[in-house]
């Protein structure tokens, strides 16, 4: 089932000319790359609006675990945090994430309980706060089963 936010984006990518199809479907290059720009411009200026410029020391292919190297530092920026700015950032990121799910002919609402509910059993034995704040699940944890979701 879609959600009602997910319902709107749709009309939004209908309006602007955009595939959203009704199963789950890889698109085409083209769309997700742009879904790729979307995601990580409205990420970028999320960034900046909380007051922070991401820094990478040298070319390199970016990659998730780049985060817990070291390799990517986040510097204090001259602007500072703008509370407006993060809200808007937020509410952007929220709909090119809901866009790419549209544009992937998957629905939002079971997948997102899910993975809500996933998120909050990595609260088990084991589990930790890392010294950066992020909370790090147990060694057992096992990942939501979205294929059968997808398969649905």
């Amino acid at each position: 089932m879609r959600s009602n936010h997910q319902k709107r984006v749709d009309s939004f990518m209908t309006l602007a000319q955009q595939d959203v199809p009704h199963k789950p479907t890889i698109p085409s290059c083209d769309i997700r790359k742009l879904r790729c720009k979307l995601i990580l411009e409205e990420v970028l200026e999320t960034i900046n609006a909380l007051g922070f410029d991401v820094c990478i020391d040298q070319e390199y292919t970016l990659m998730p675990s780049d985060f817990d190297t070291g390799f990517i530092d986040f510097i204090q920026n001259k602007e500072g945090p703008n509370i407006i700015e993060i809200a808007d950032g937020c509410a952007d990121i929220k709909v090119v994430t809901t866009g790419t799910l549209s544009a992937c002919g998957i629905d939002d609402e079971e997948l997102q309980v899910v993975v809500d509910e996933n998120n909050l059993a990595k609260f088990g034995l084991g589990s930790y706060r890392r010294e950066d704040g992020k909370w790090v699940k147990p060694s057992n944890h096992q990942p939501p089963d979205i294929k059968s979701i997808l398969e649905g």
